[in-house]
């Protein structure tokens, strides 16, 4: 590993000057947060849905299909994997997903996160393979890492707590935290994905954590009907969803996150281009 560089993030060094300032400028996620609002017209994926689980189990998800395309946008646009620590703009060495896993879906059962990390060209079923796998061993498991964590320190006294998360906030500055526990904690990822639409909730505009690294957080709201219009201008009822994004404005420029949106976008909505591997991956450490 070379001088400056961290186990999850290779250093930029030839960056321009302007934006190795951001990080000086904004000094948190807090105040370099943008929030953006982003509407789906979801029947051509619902229709692909349909088509490709016919006669197949485990099925295809549209969660999954969102993940799938979280994966392909970061592998097409790796400007968007980047993070910020210790004053220093960072490209992640991997494409790593994190959300919130119910073990049942009721009220008094628990929930833990995962994280998982896929293959740049990974394709919606590659997506959808691992995706179930890995929630399958979540739920047959009682505890989690981070639940066993969060149950240790819970334990401390307050001033030991502190002290232990000051502690590993320095080492995280500094990008001496051990791998071991960066693979392990969810906030430290490309992406973290709230699936509200999935308890029946619209979509809502989430705050940026200081904990972690993770420079998107994605919110999916429920499908429902709506009139829209068409491409005639004509009024219709469709299919739609909303999807919100927050978005760490420092680790690259505006117009580059509005093609890395629009890509996204486009690719929940035409999830048939997620079935094949991508070609002629660009090099993400070229500014390294």
């Amino acid at each position: 590993m070379a001088l400056g560089d961290r186990c999850d993030g290779v250093r930029l060094k030839k960056l321009s000057g302007f934006r190795k300032m951001f990080p000086y400028m904004m000094r948190t996620r807090t105040e370099s947060v943008i929030y953006h609002a982003q509407r789906l017209r979801i029947r051509d994926t619902l229709a692909w849905l349909d088509g490709t689980n016919a006669g197949r189990e485990p099925k295809i998800t549209f969660f999954q299909v969102v993940l799938a395309a979280c994966v392909r946008t970061l592998a097409l646009r790796p400007e968007a994997n980047r993070f910020v620590a210790g004053r220093r703009i960072y490209q992640r060495r991997t494409i790593d997903l994190s959300f919130v896993v119910k073990r049942e879906l009721t009220e008094q059962a628990g929930e833990t996160t995962v994280k998982i990390s896929f293959d740049p060209r990974s394709t919606v079923a590659g997506v959808a393979e691992r995706v179930n796998s890995i929630v399958r061993e979540t739920r047959q498991n009682k505890s989690s890492r981070d639940e066993g964590t969060a149950d240790l320190v819970a334990k401390l006294p307050r001033c030991l707590a502190r002290l232990a998360f000051r502690g590993m906030r320095t080492l995280d500055y500094f990008g001496r935290l051990p791998a071991s526990f960066i693979k392990g904690d969810a906030l430290y990822t490309s992406v973290f994905l709230a699936n509200l639409g999935s308890i029946g909730l619209d979509t809502v505009l989430h705050h940026m954590y200081e904990w972690g690294n993770a420079a998107f957080f994605i919110v999916v709201g429920k499908r429902k009907k709506e009139p829209v219009a068409n491409e005639r201008g004509e009024l219709e009822v469709q299919n739609i969803l909303d999807m919100t994004i927050s978005i760490d404005e420092r680790i690259t420029d505006g117009f580059y996150y509005a093609n890395t949106i629009r890509l996204l976008a486009h690719l929940i909505e035409n999830p048939g281009e997620l079935e094949v591997p991508p070609d002629n991956l660009p090099d993400p450490f070229e500014l390294a």
